[in-house]
């Protein structure tokens, strides 16, 4: 058993979580609880953010939780911006948007009083991805501008790979094929200059979804299965399952719906354990497509009624315009 003196086990945690090493990080500050000394709340921050990037939303709520009132009383602004953000990030993805939404807008609020733009690009980048989850894709794409425009002032590549992605993501949605492609090719190429290993996955299976909506359904499994190979590295479980609901919309467009929705059930209970509330919700639409696309209309109806419900609990009316037409399209 390793034991350390009060803030030892900072150092260790961040160059694990800054090296993408989130599984050792989190195994690191869970040892470190059995011992003698009390973990700080940087350390207890640093394995929040390592159990978010491994799936574990609730362990990485609890921990954050813990952190903040001690960082409120250290009047660490920096350290407590990040612990709202992270709040904020894994309420989104646990499907509660209204709560996500709240602590956006708190982070945003203090970091312009602060002056902070890191912090005002992500409150921004954040706030564009439930404006354009809600159809409100003018707004986002406004907002997305901000956050961009943040995150070049300070060179934070990262931020930019995100917020580039998202416009991505929002462009697609919009119908804008073109333009999009373009901008999912700016996206990766930002990603593999920062090198690391989720930015990469992630602009990765988003130009995926662009290249299947497309027909490039060979570059996009090449890029399905090296983003999920980085996931699989990185042990970051989204990321994972995101990959997996990609292969259920593969096998979709390809024309074979039992495939489909069979993979599409199992990524959607997976997501549903993991607490993924939208890869869930994406998953339960792609299994109603499949089912009316293979002509069994009783339970694709059921189907649908449920990936609807779960979509309408996200708030996600963009999406749900997206998955309406799809349904009237697909021929039963």
């Amino acid at each position: 058993m390793i034991e350390y003196q009060s803030g030892g086990l900072d150092s260790p945690l961040r160059d694990l979580v800054n090296s993408s090493r989130f599984r050792e990080a989190l195994a690191l500050f869970l040892e470190s609880c059995e011992g003698a000394a009390e973990p700080s709340a940087a350390a207890r921050l640093l394995a929040a953010h390592a159990a978010s990037r491994i799936g574990e939303f609730e362990l990485a709520v609890a921990l954050a939780a813990a952190a903040q009132p001690e960082l409120v009383d250290l009047g660490d602004e920096d350290a407590l911006l990040d612990c709202i953000n992270l709040l904020g990030a894994m309420a989104f993805e646990r499907g509660d948007v209204d709560e996500a939404e709240v602590q956006f807008r708190s982070v945003l609020q203090r970091a312009e009083a602060a002056g902070s733009l890191r912090f005002i690009a992500r409150a921004a980048n954040n706030l564009a991805i439930i404006a354009h989850m809600r159809g409100q894709r003018e707004r986002a794409w406004t907002i997305y501008g901000q956050a961009l425009e943040a995150y070049q002032r300070i060179n934070d590549e990262r931020g930019i790979v995100d917020t580039l992605h998202n416009l991505a993501v929002s462009q697609r949605d919009a119908g804008r094929s073109d333009d999009t492609l373009r901008a999912w090719d700016r996206a990766v190429d930002a990603a593999e200059r920062l090198g690391a290993g989720g930015p990469i996955a992630l602009t990765l299976l988003g130009r995926a979804e662009q290249l299947i909506e497309g027909g490039a359904f060979e570059q996009a499994t090449a890029d399905i299965d090296r983003a999920q190979l980085l996931a699989w590295m990185e042990g970051n479980e989204p990321h994972v399952l995101e990959s997996e609901r990609l292969r259920a919309l593969l096998s979709l467009r390809r024309g074979q719906p039992e495939n489909a929705h069979r993979h599409a059930e199992v990524i959607r209970a997976r997501a549903s354990r993991s607490g993924c509330a939208w890869i869930a919700a994406e998953s339960a639409a792609i299994a109603a497509l499949a089912l009316k696309a293979d002509r069994r209309p009783t339970e694709a109806a059921a189907a649908n009624d449920l990936a609807v419900a779960s979509l309408v609990a996200l708030g996600a009316t963009g999406r749900l315009e997206i998955h309406a037409r799809a349904w009237r399209e697909t021929r039963a």
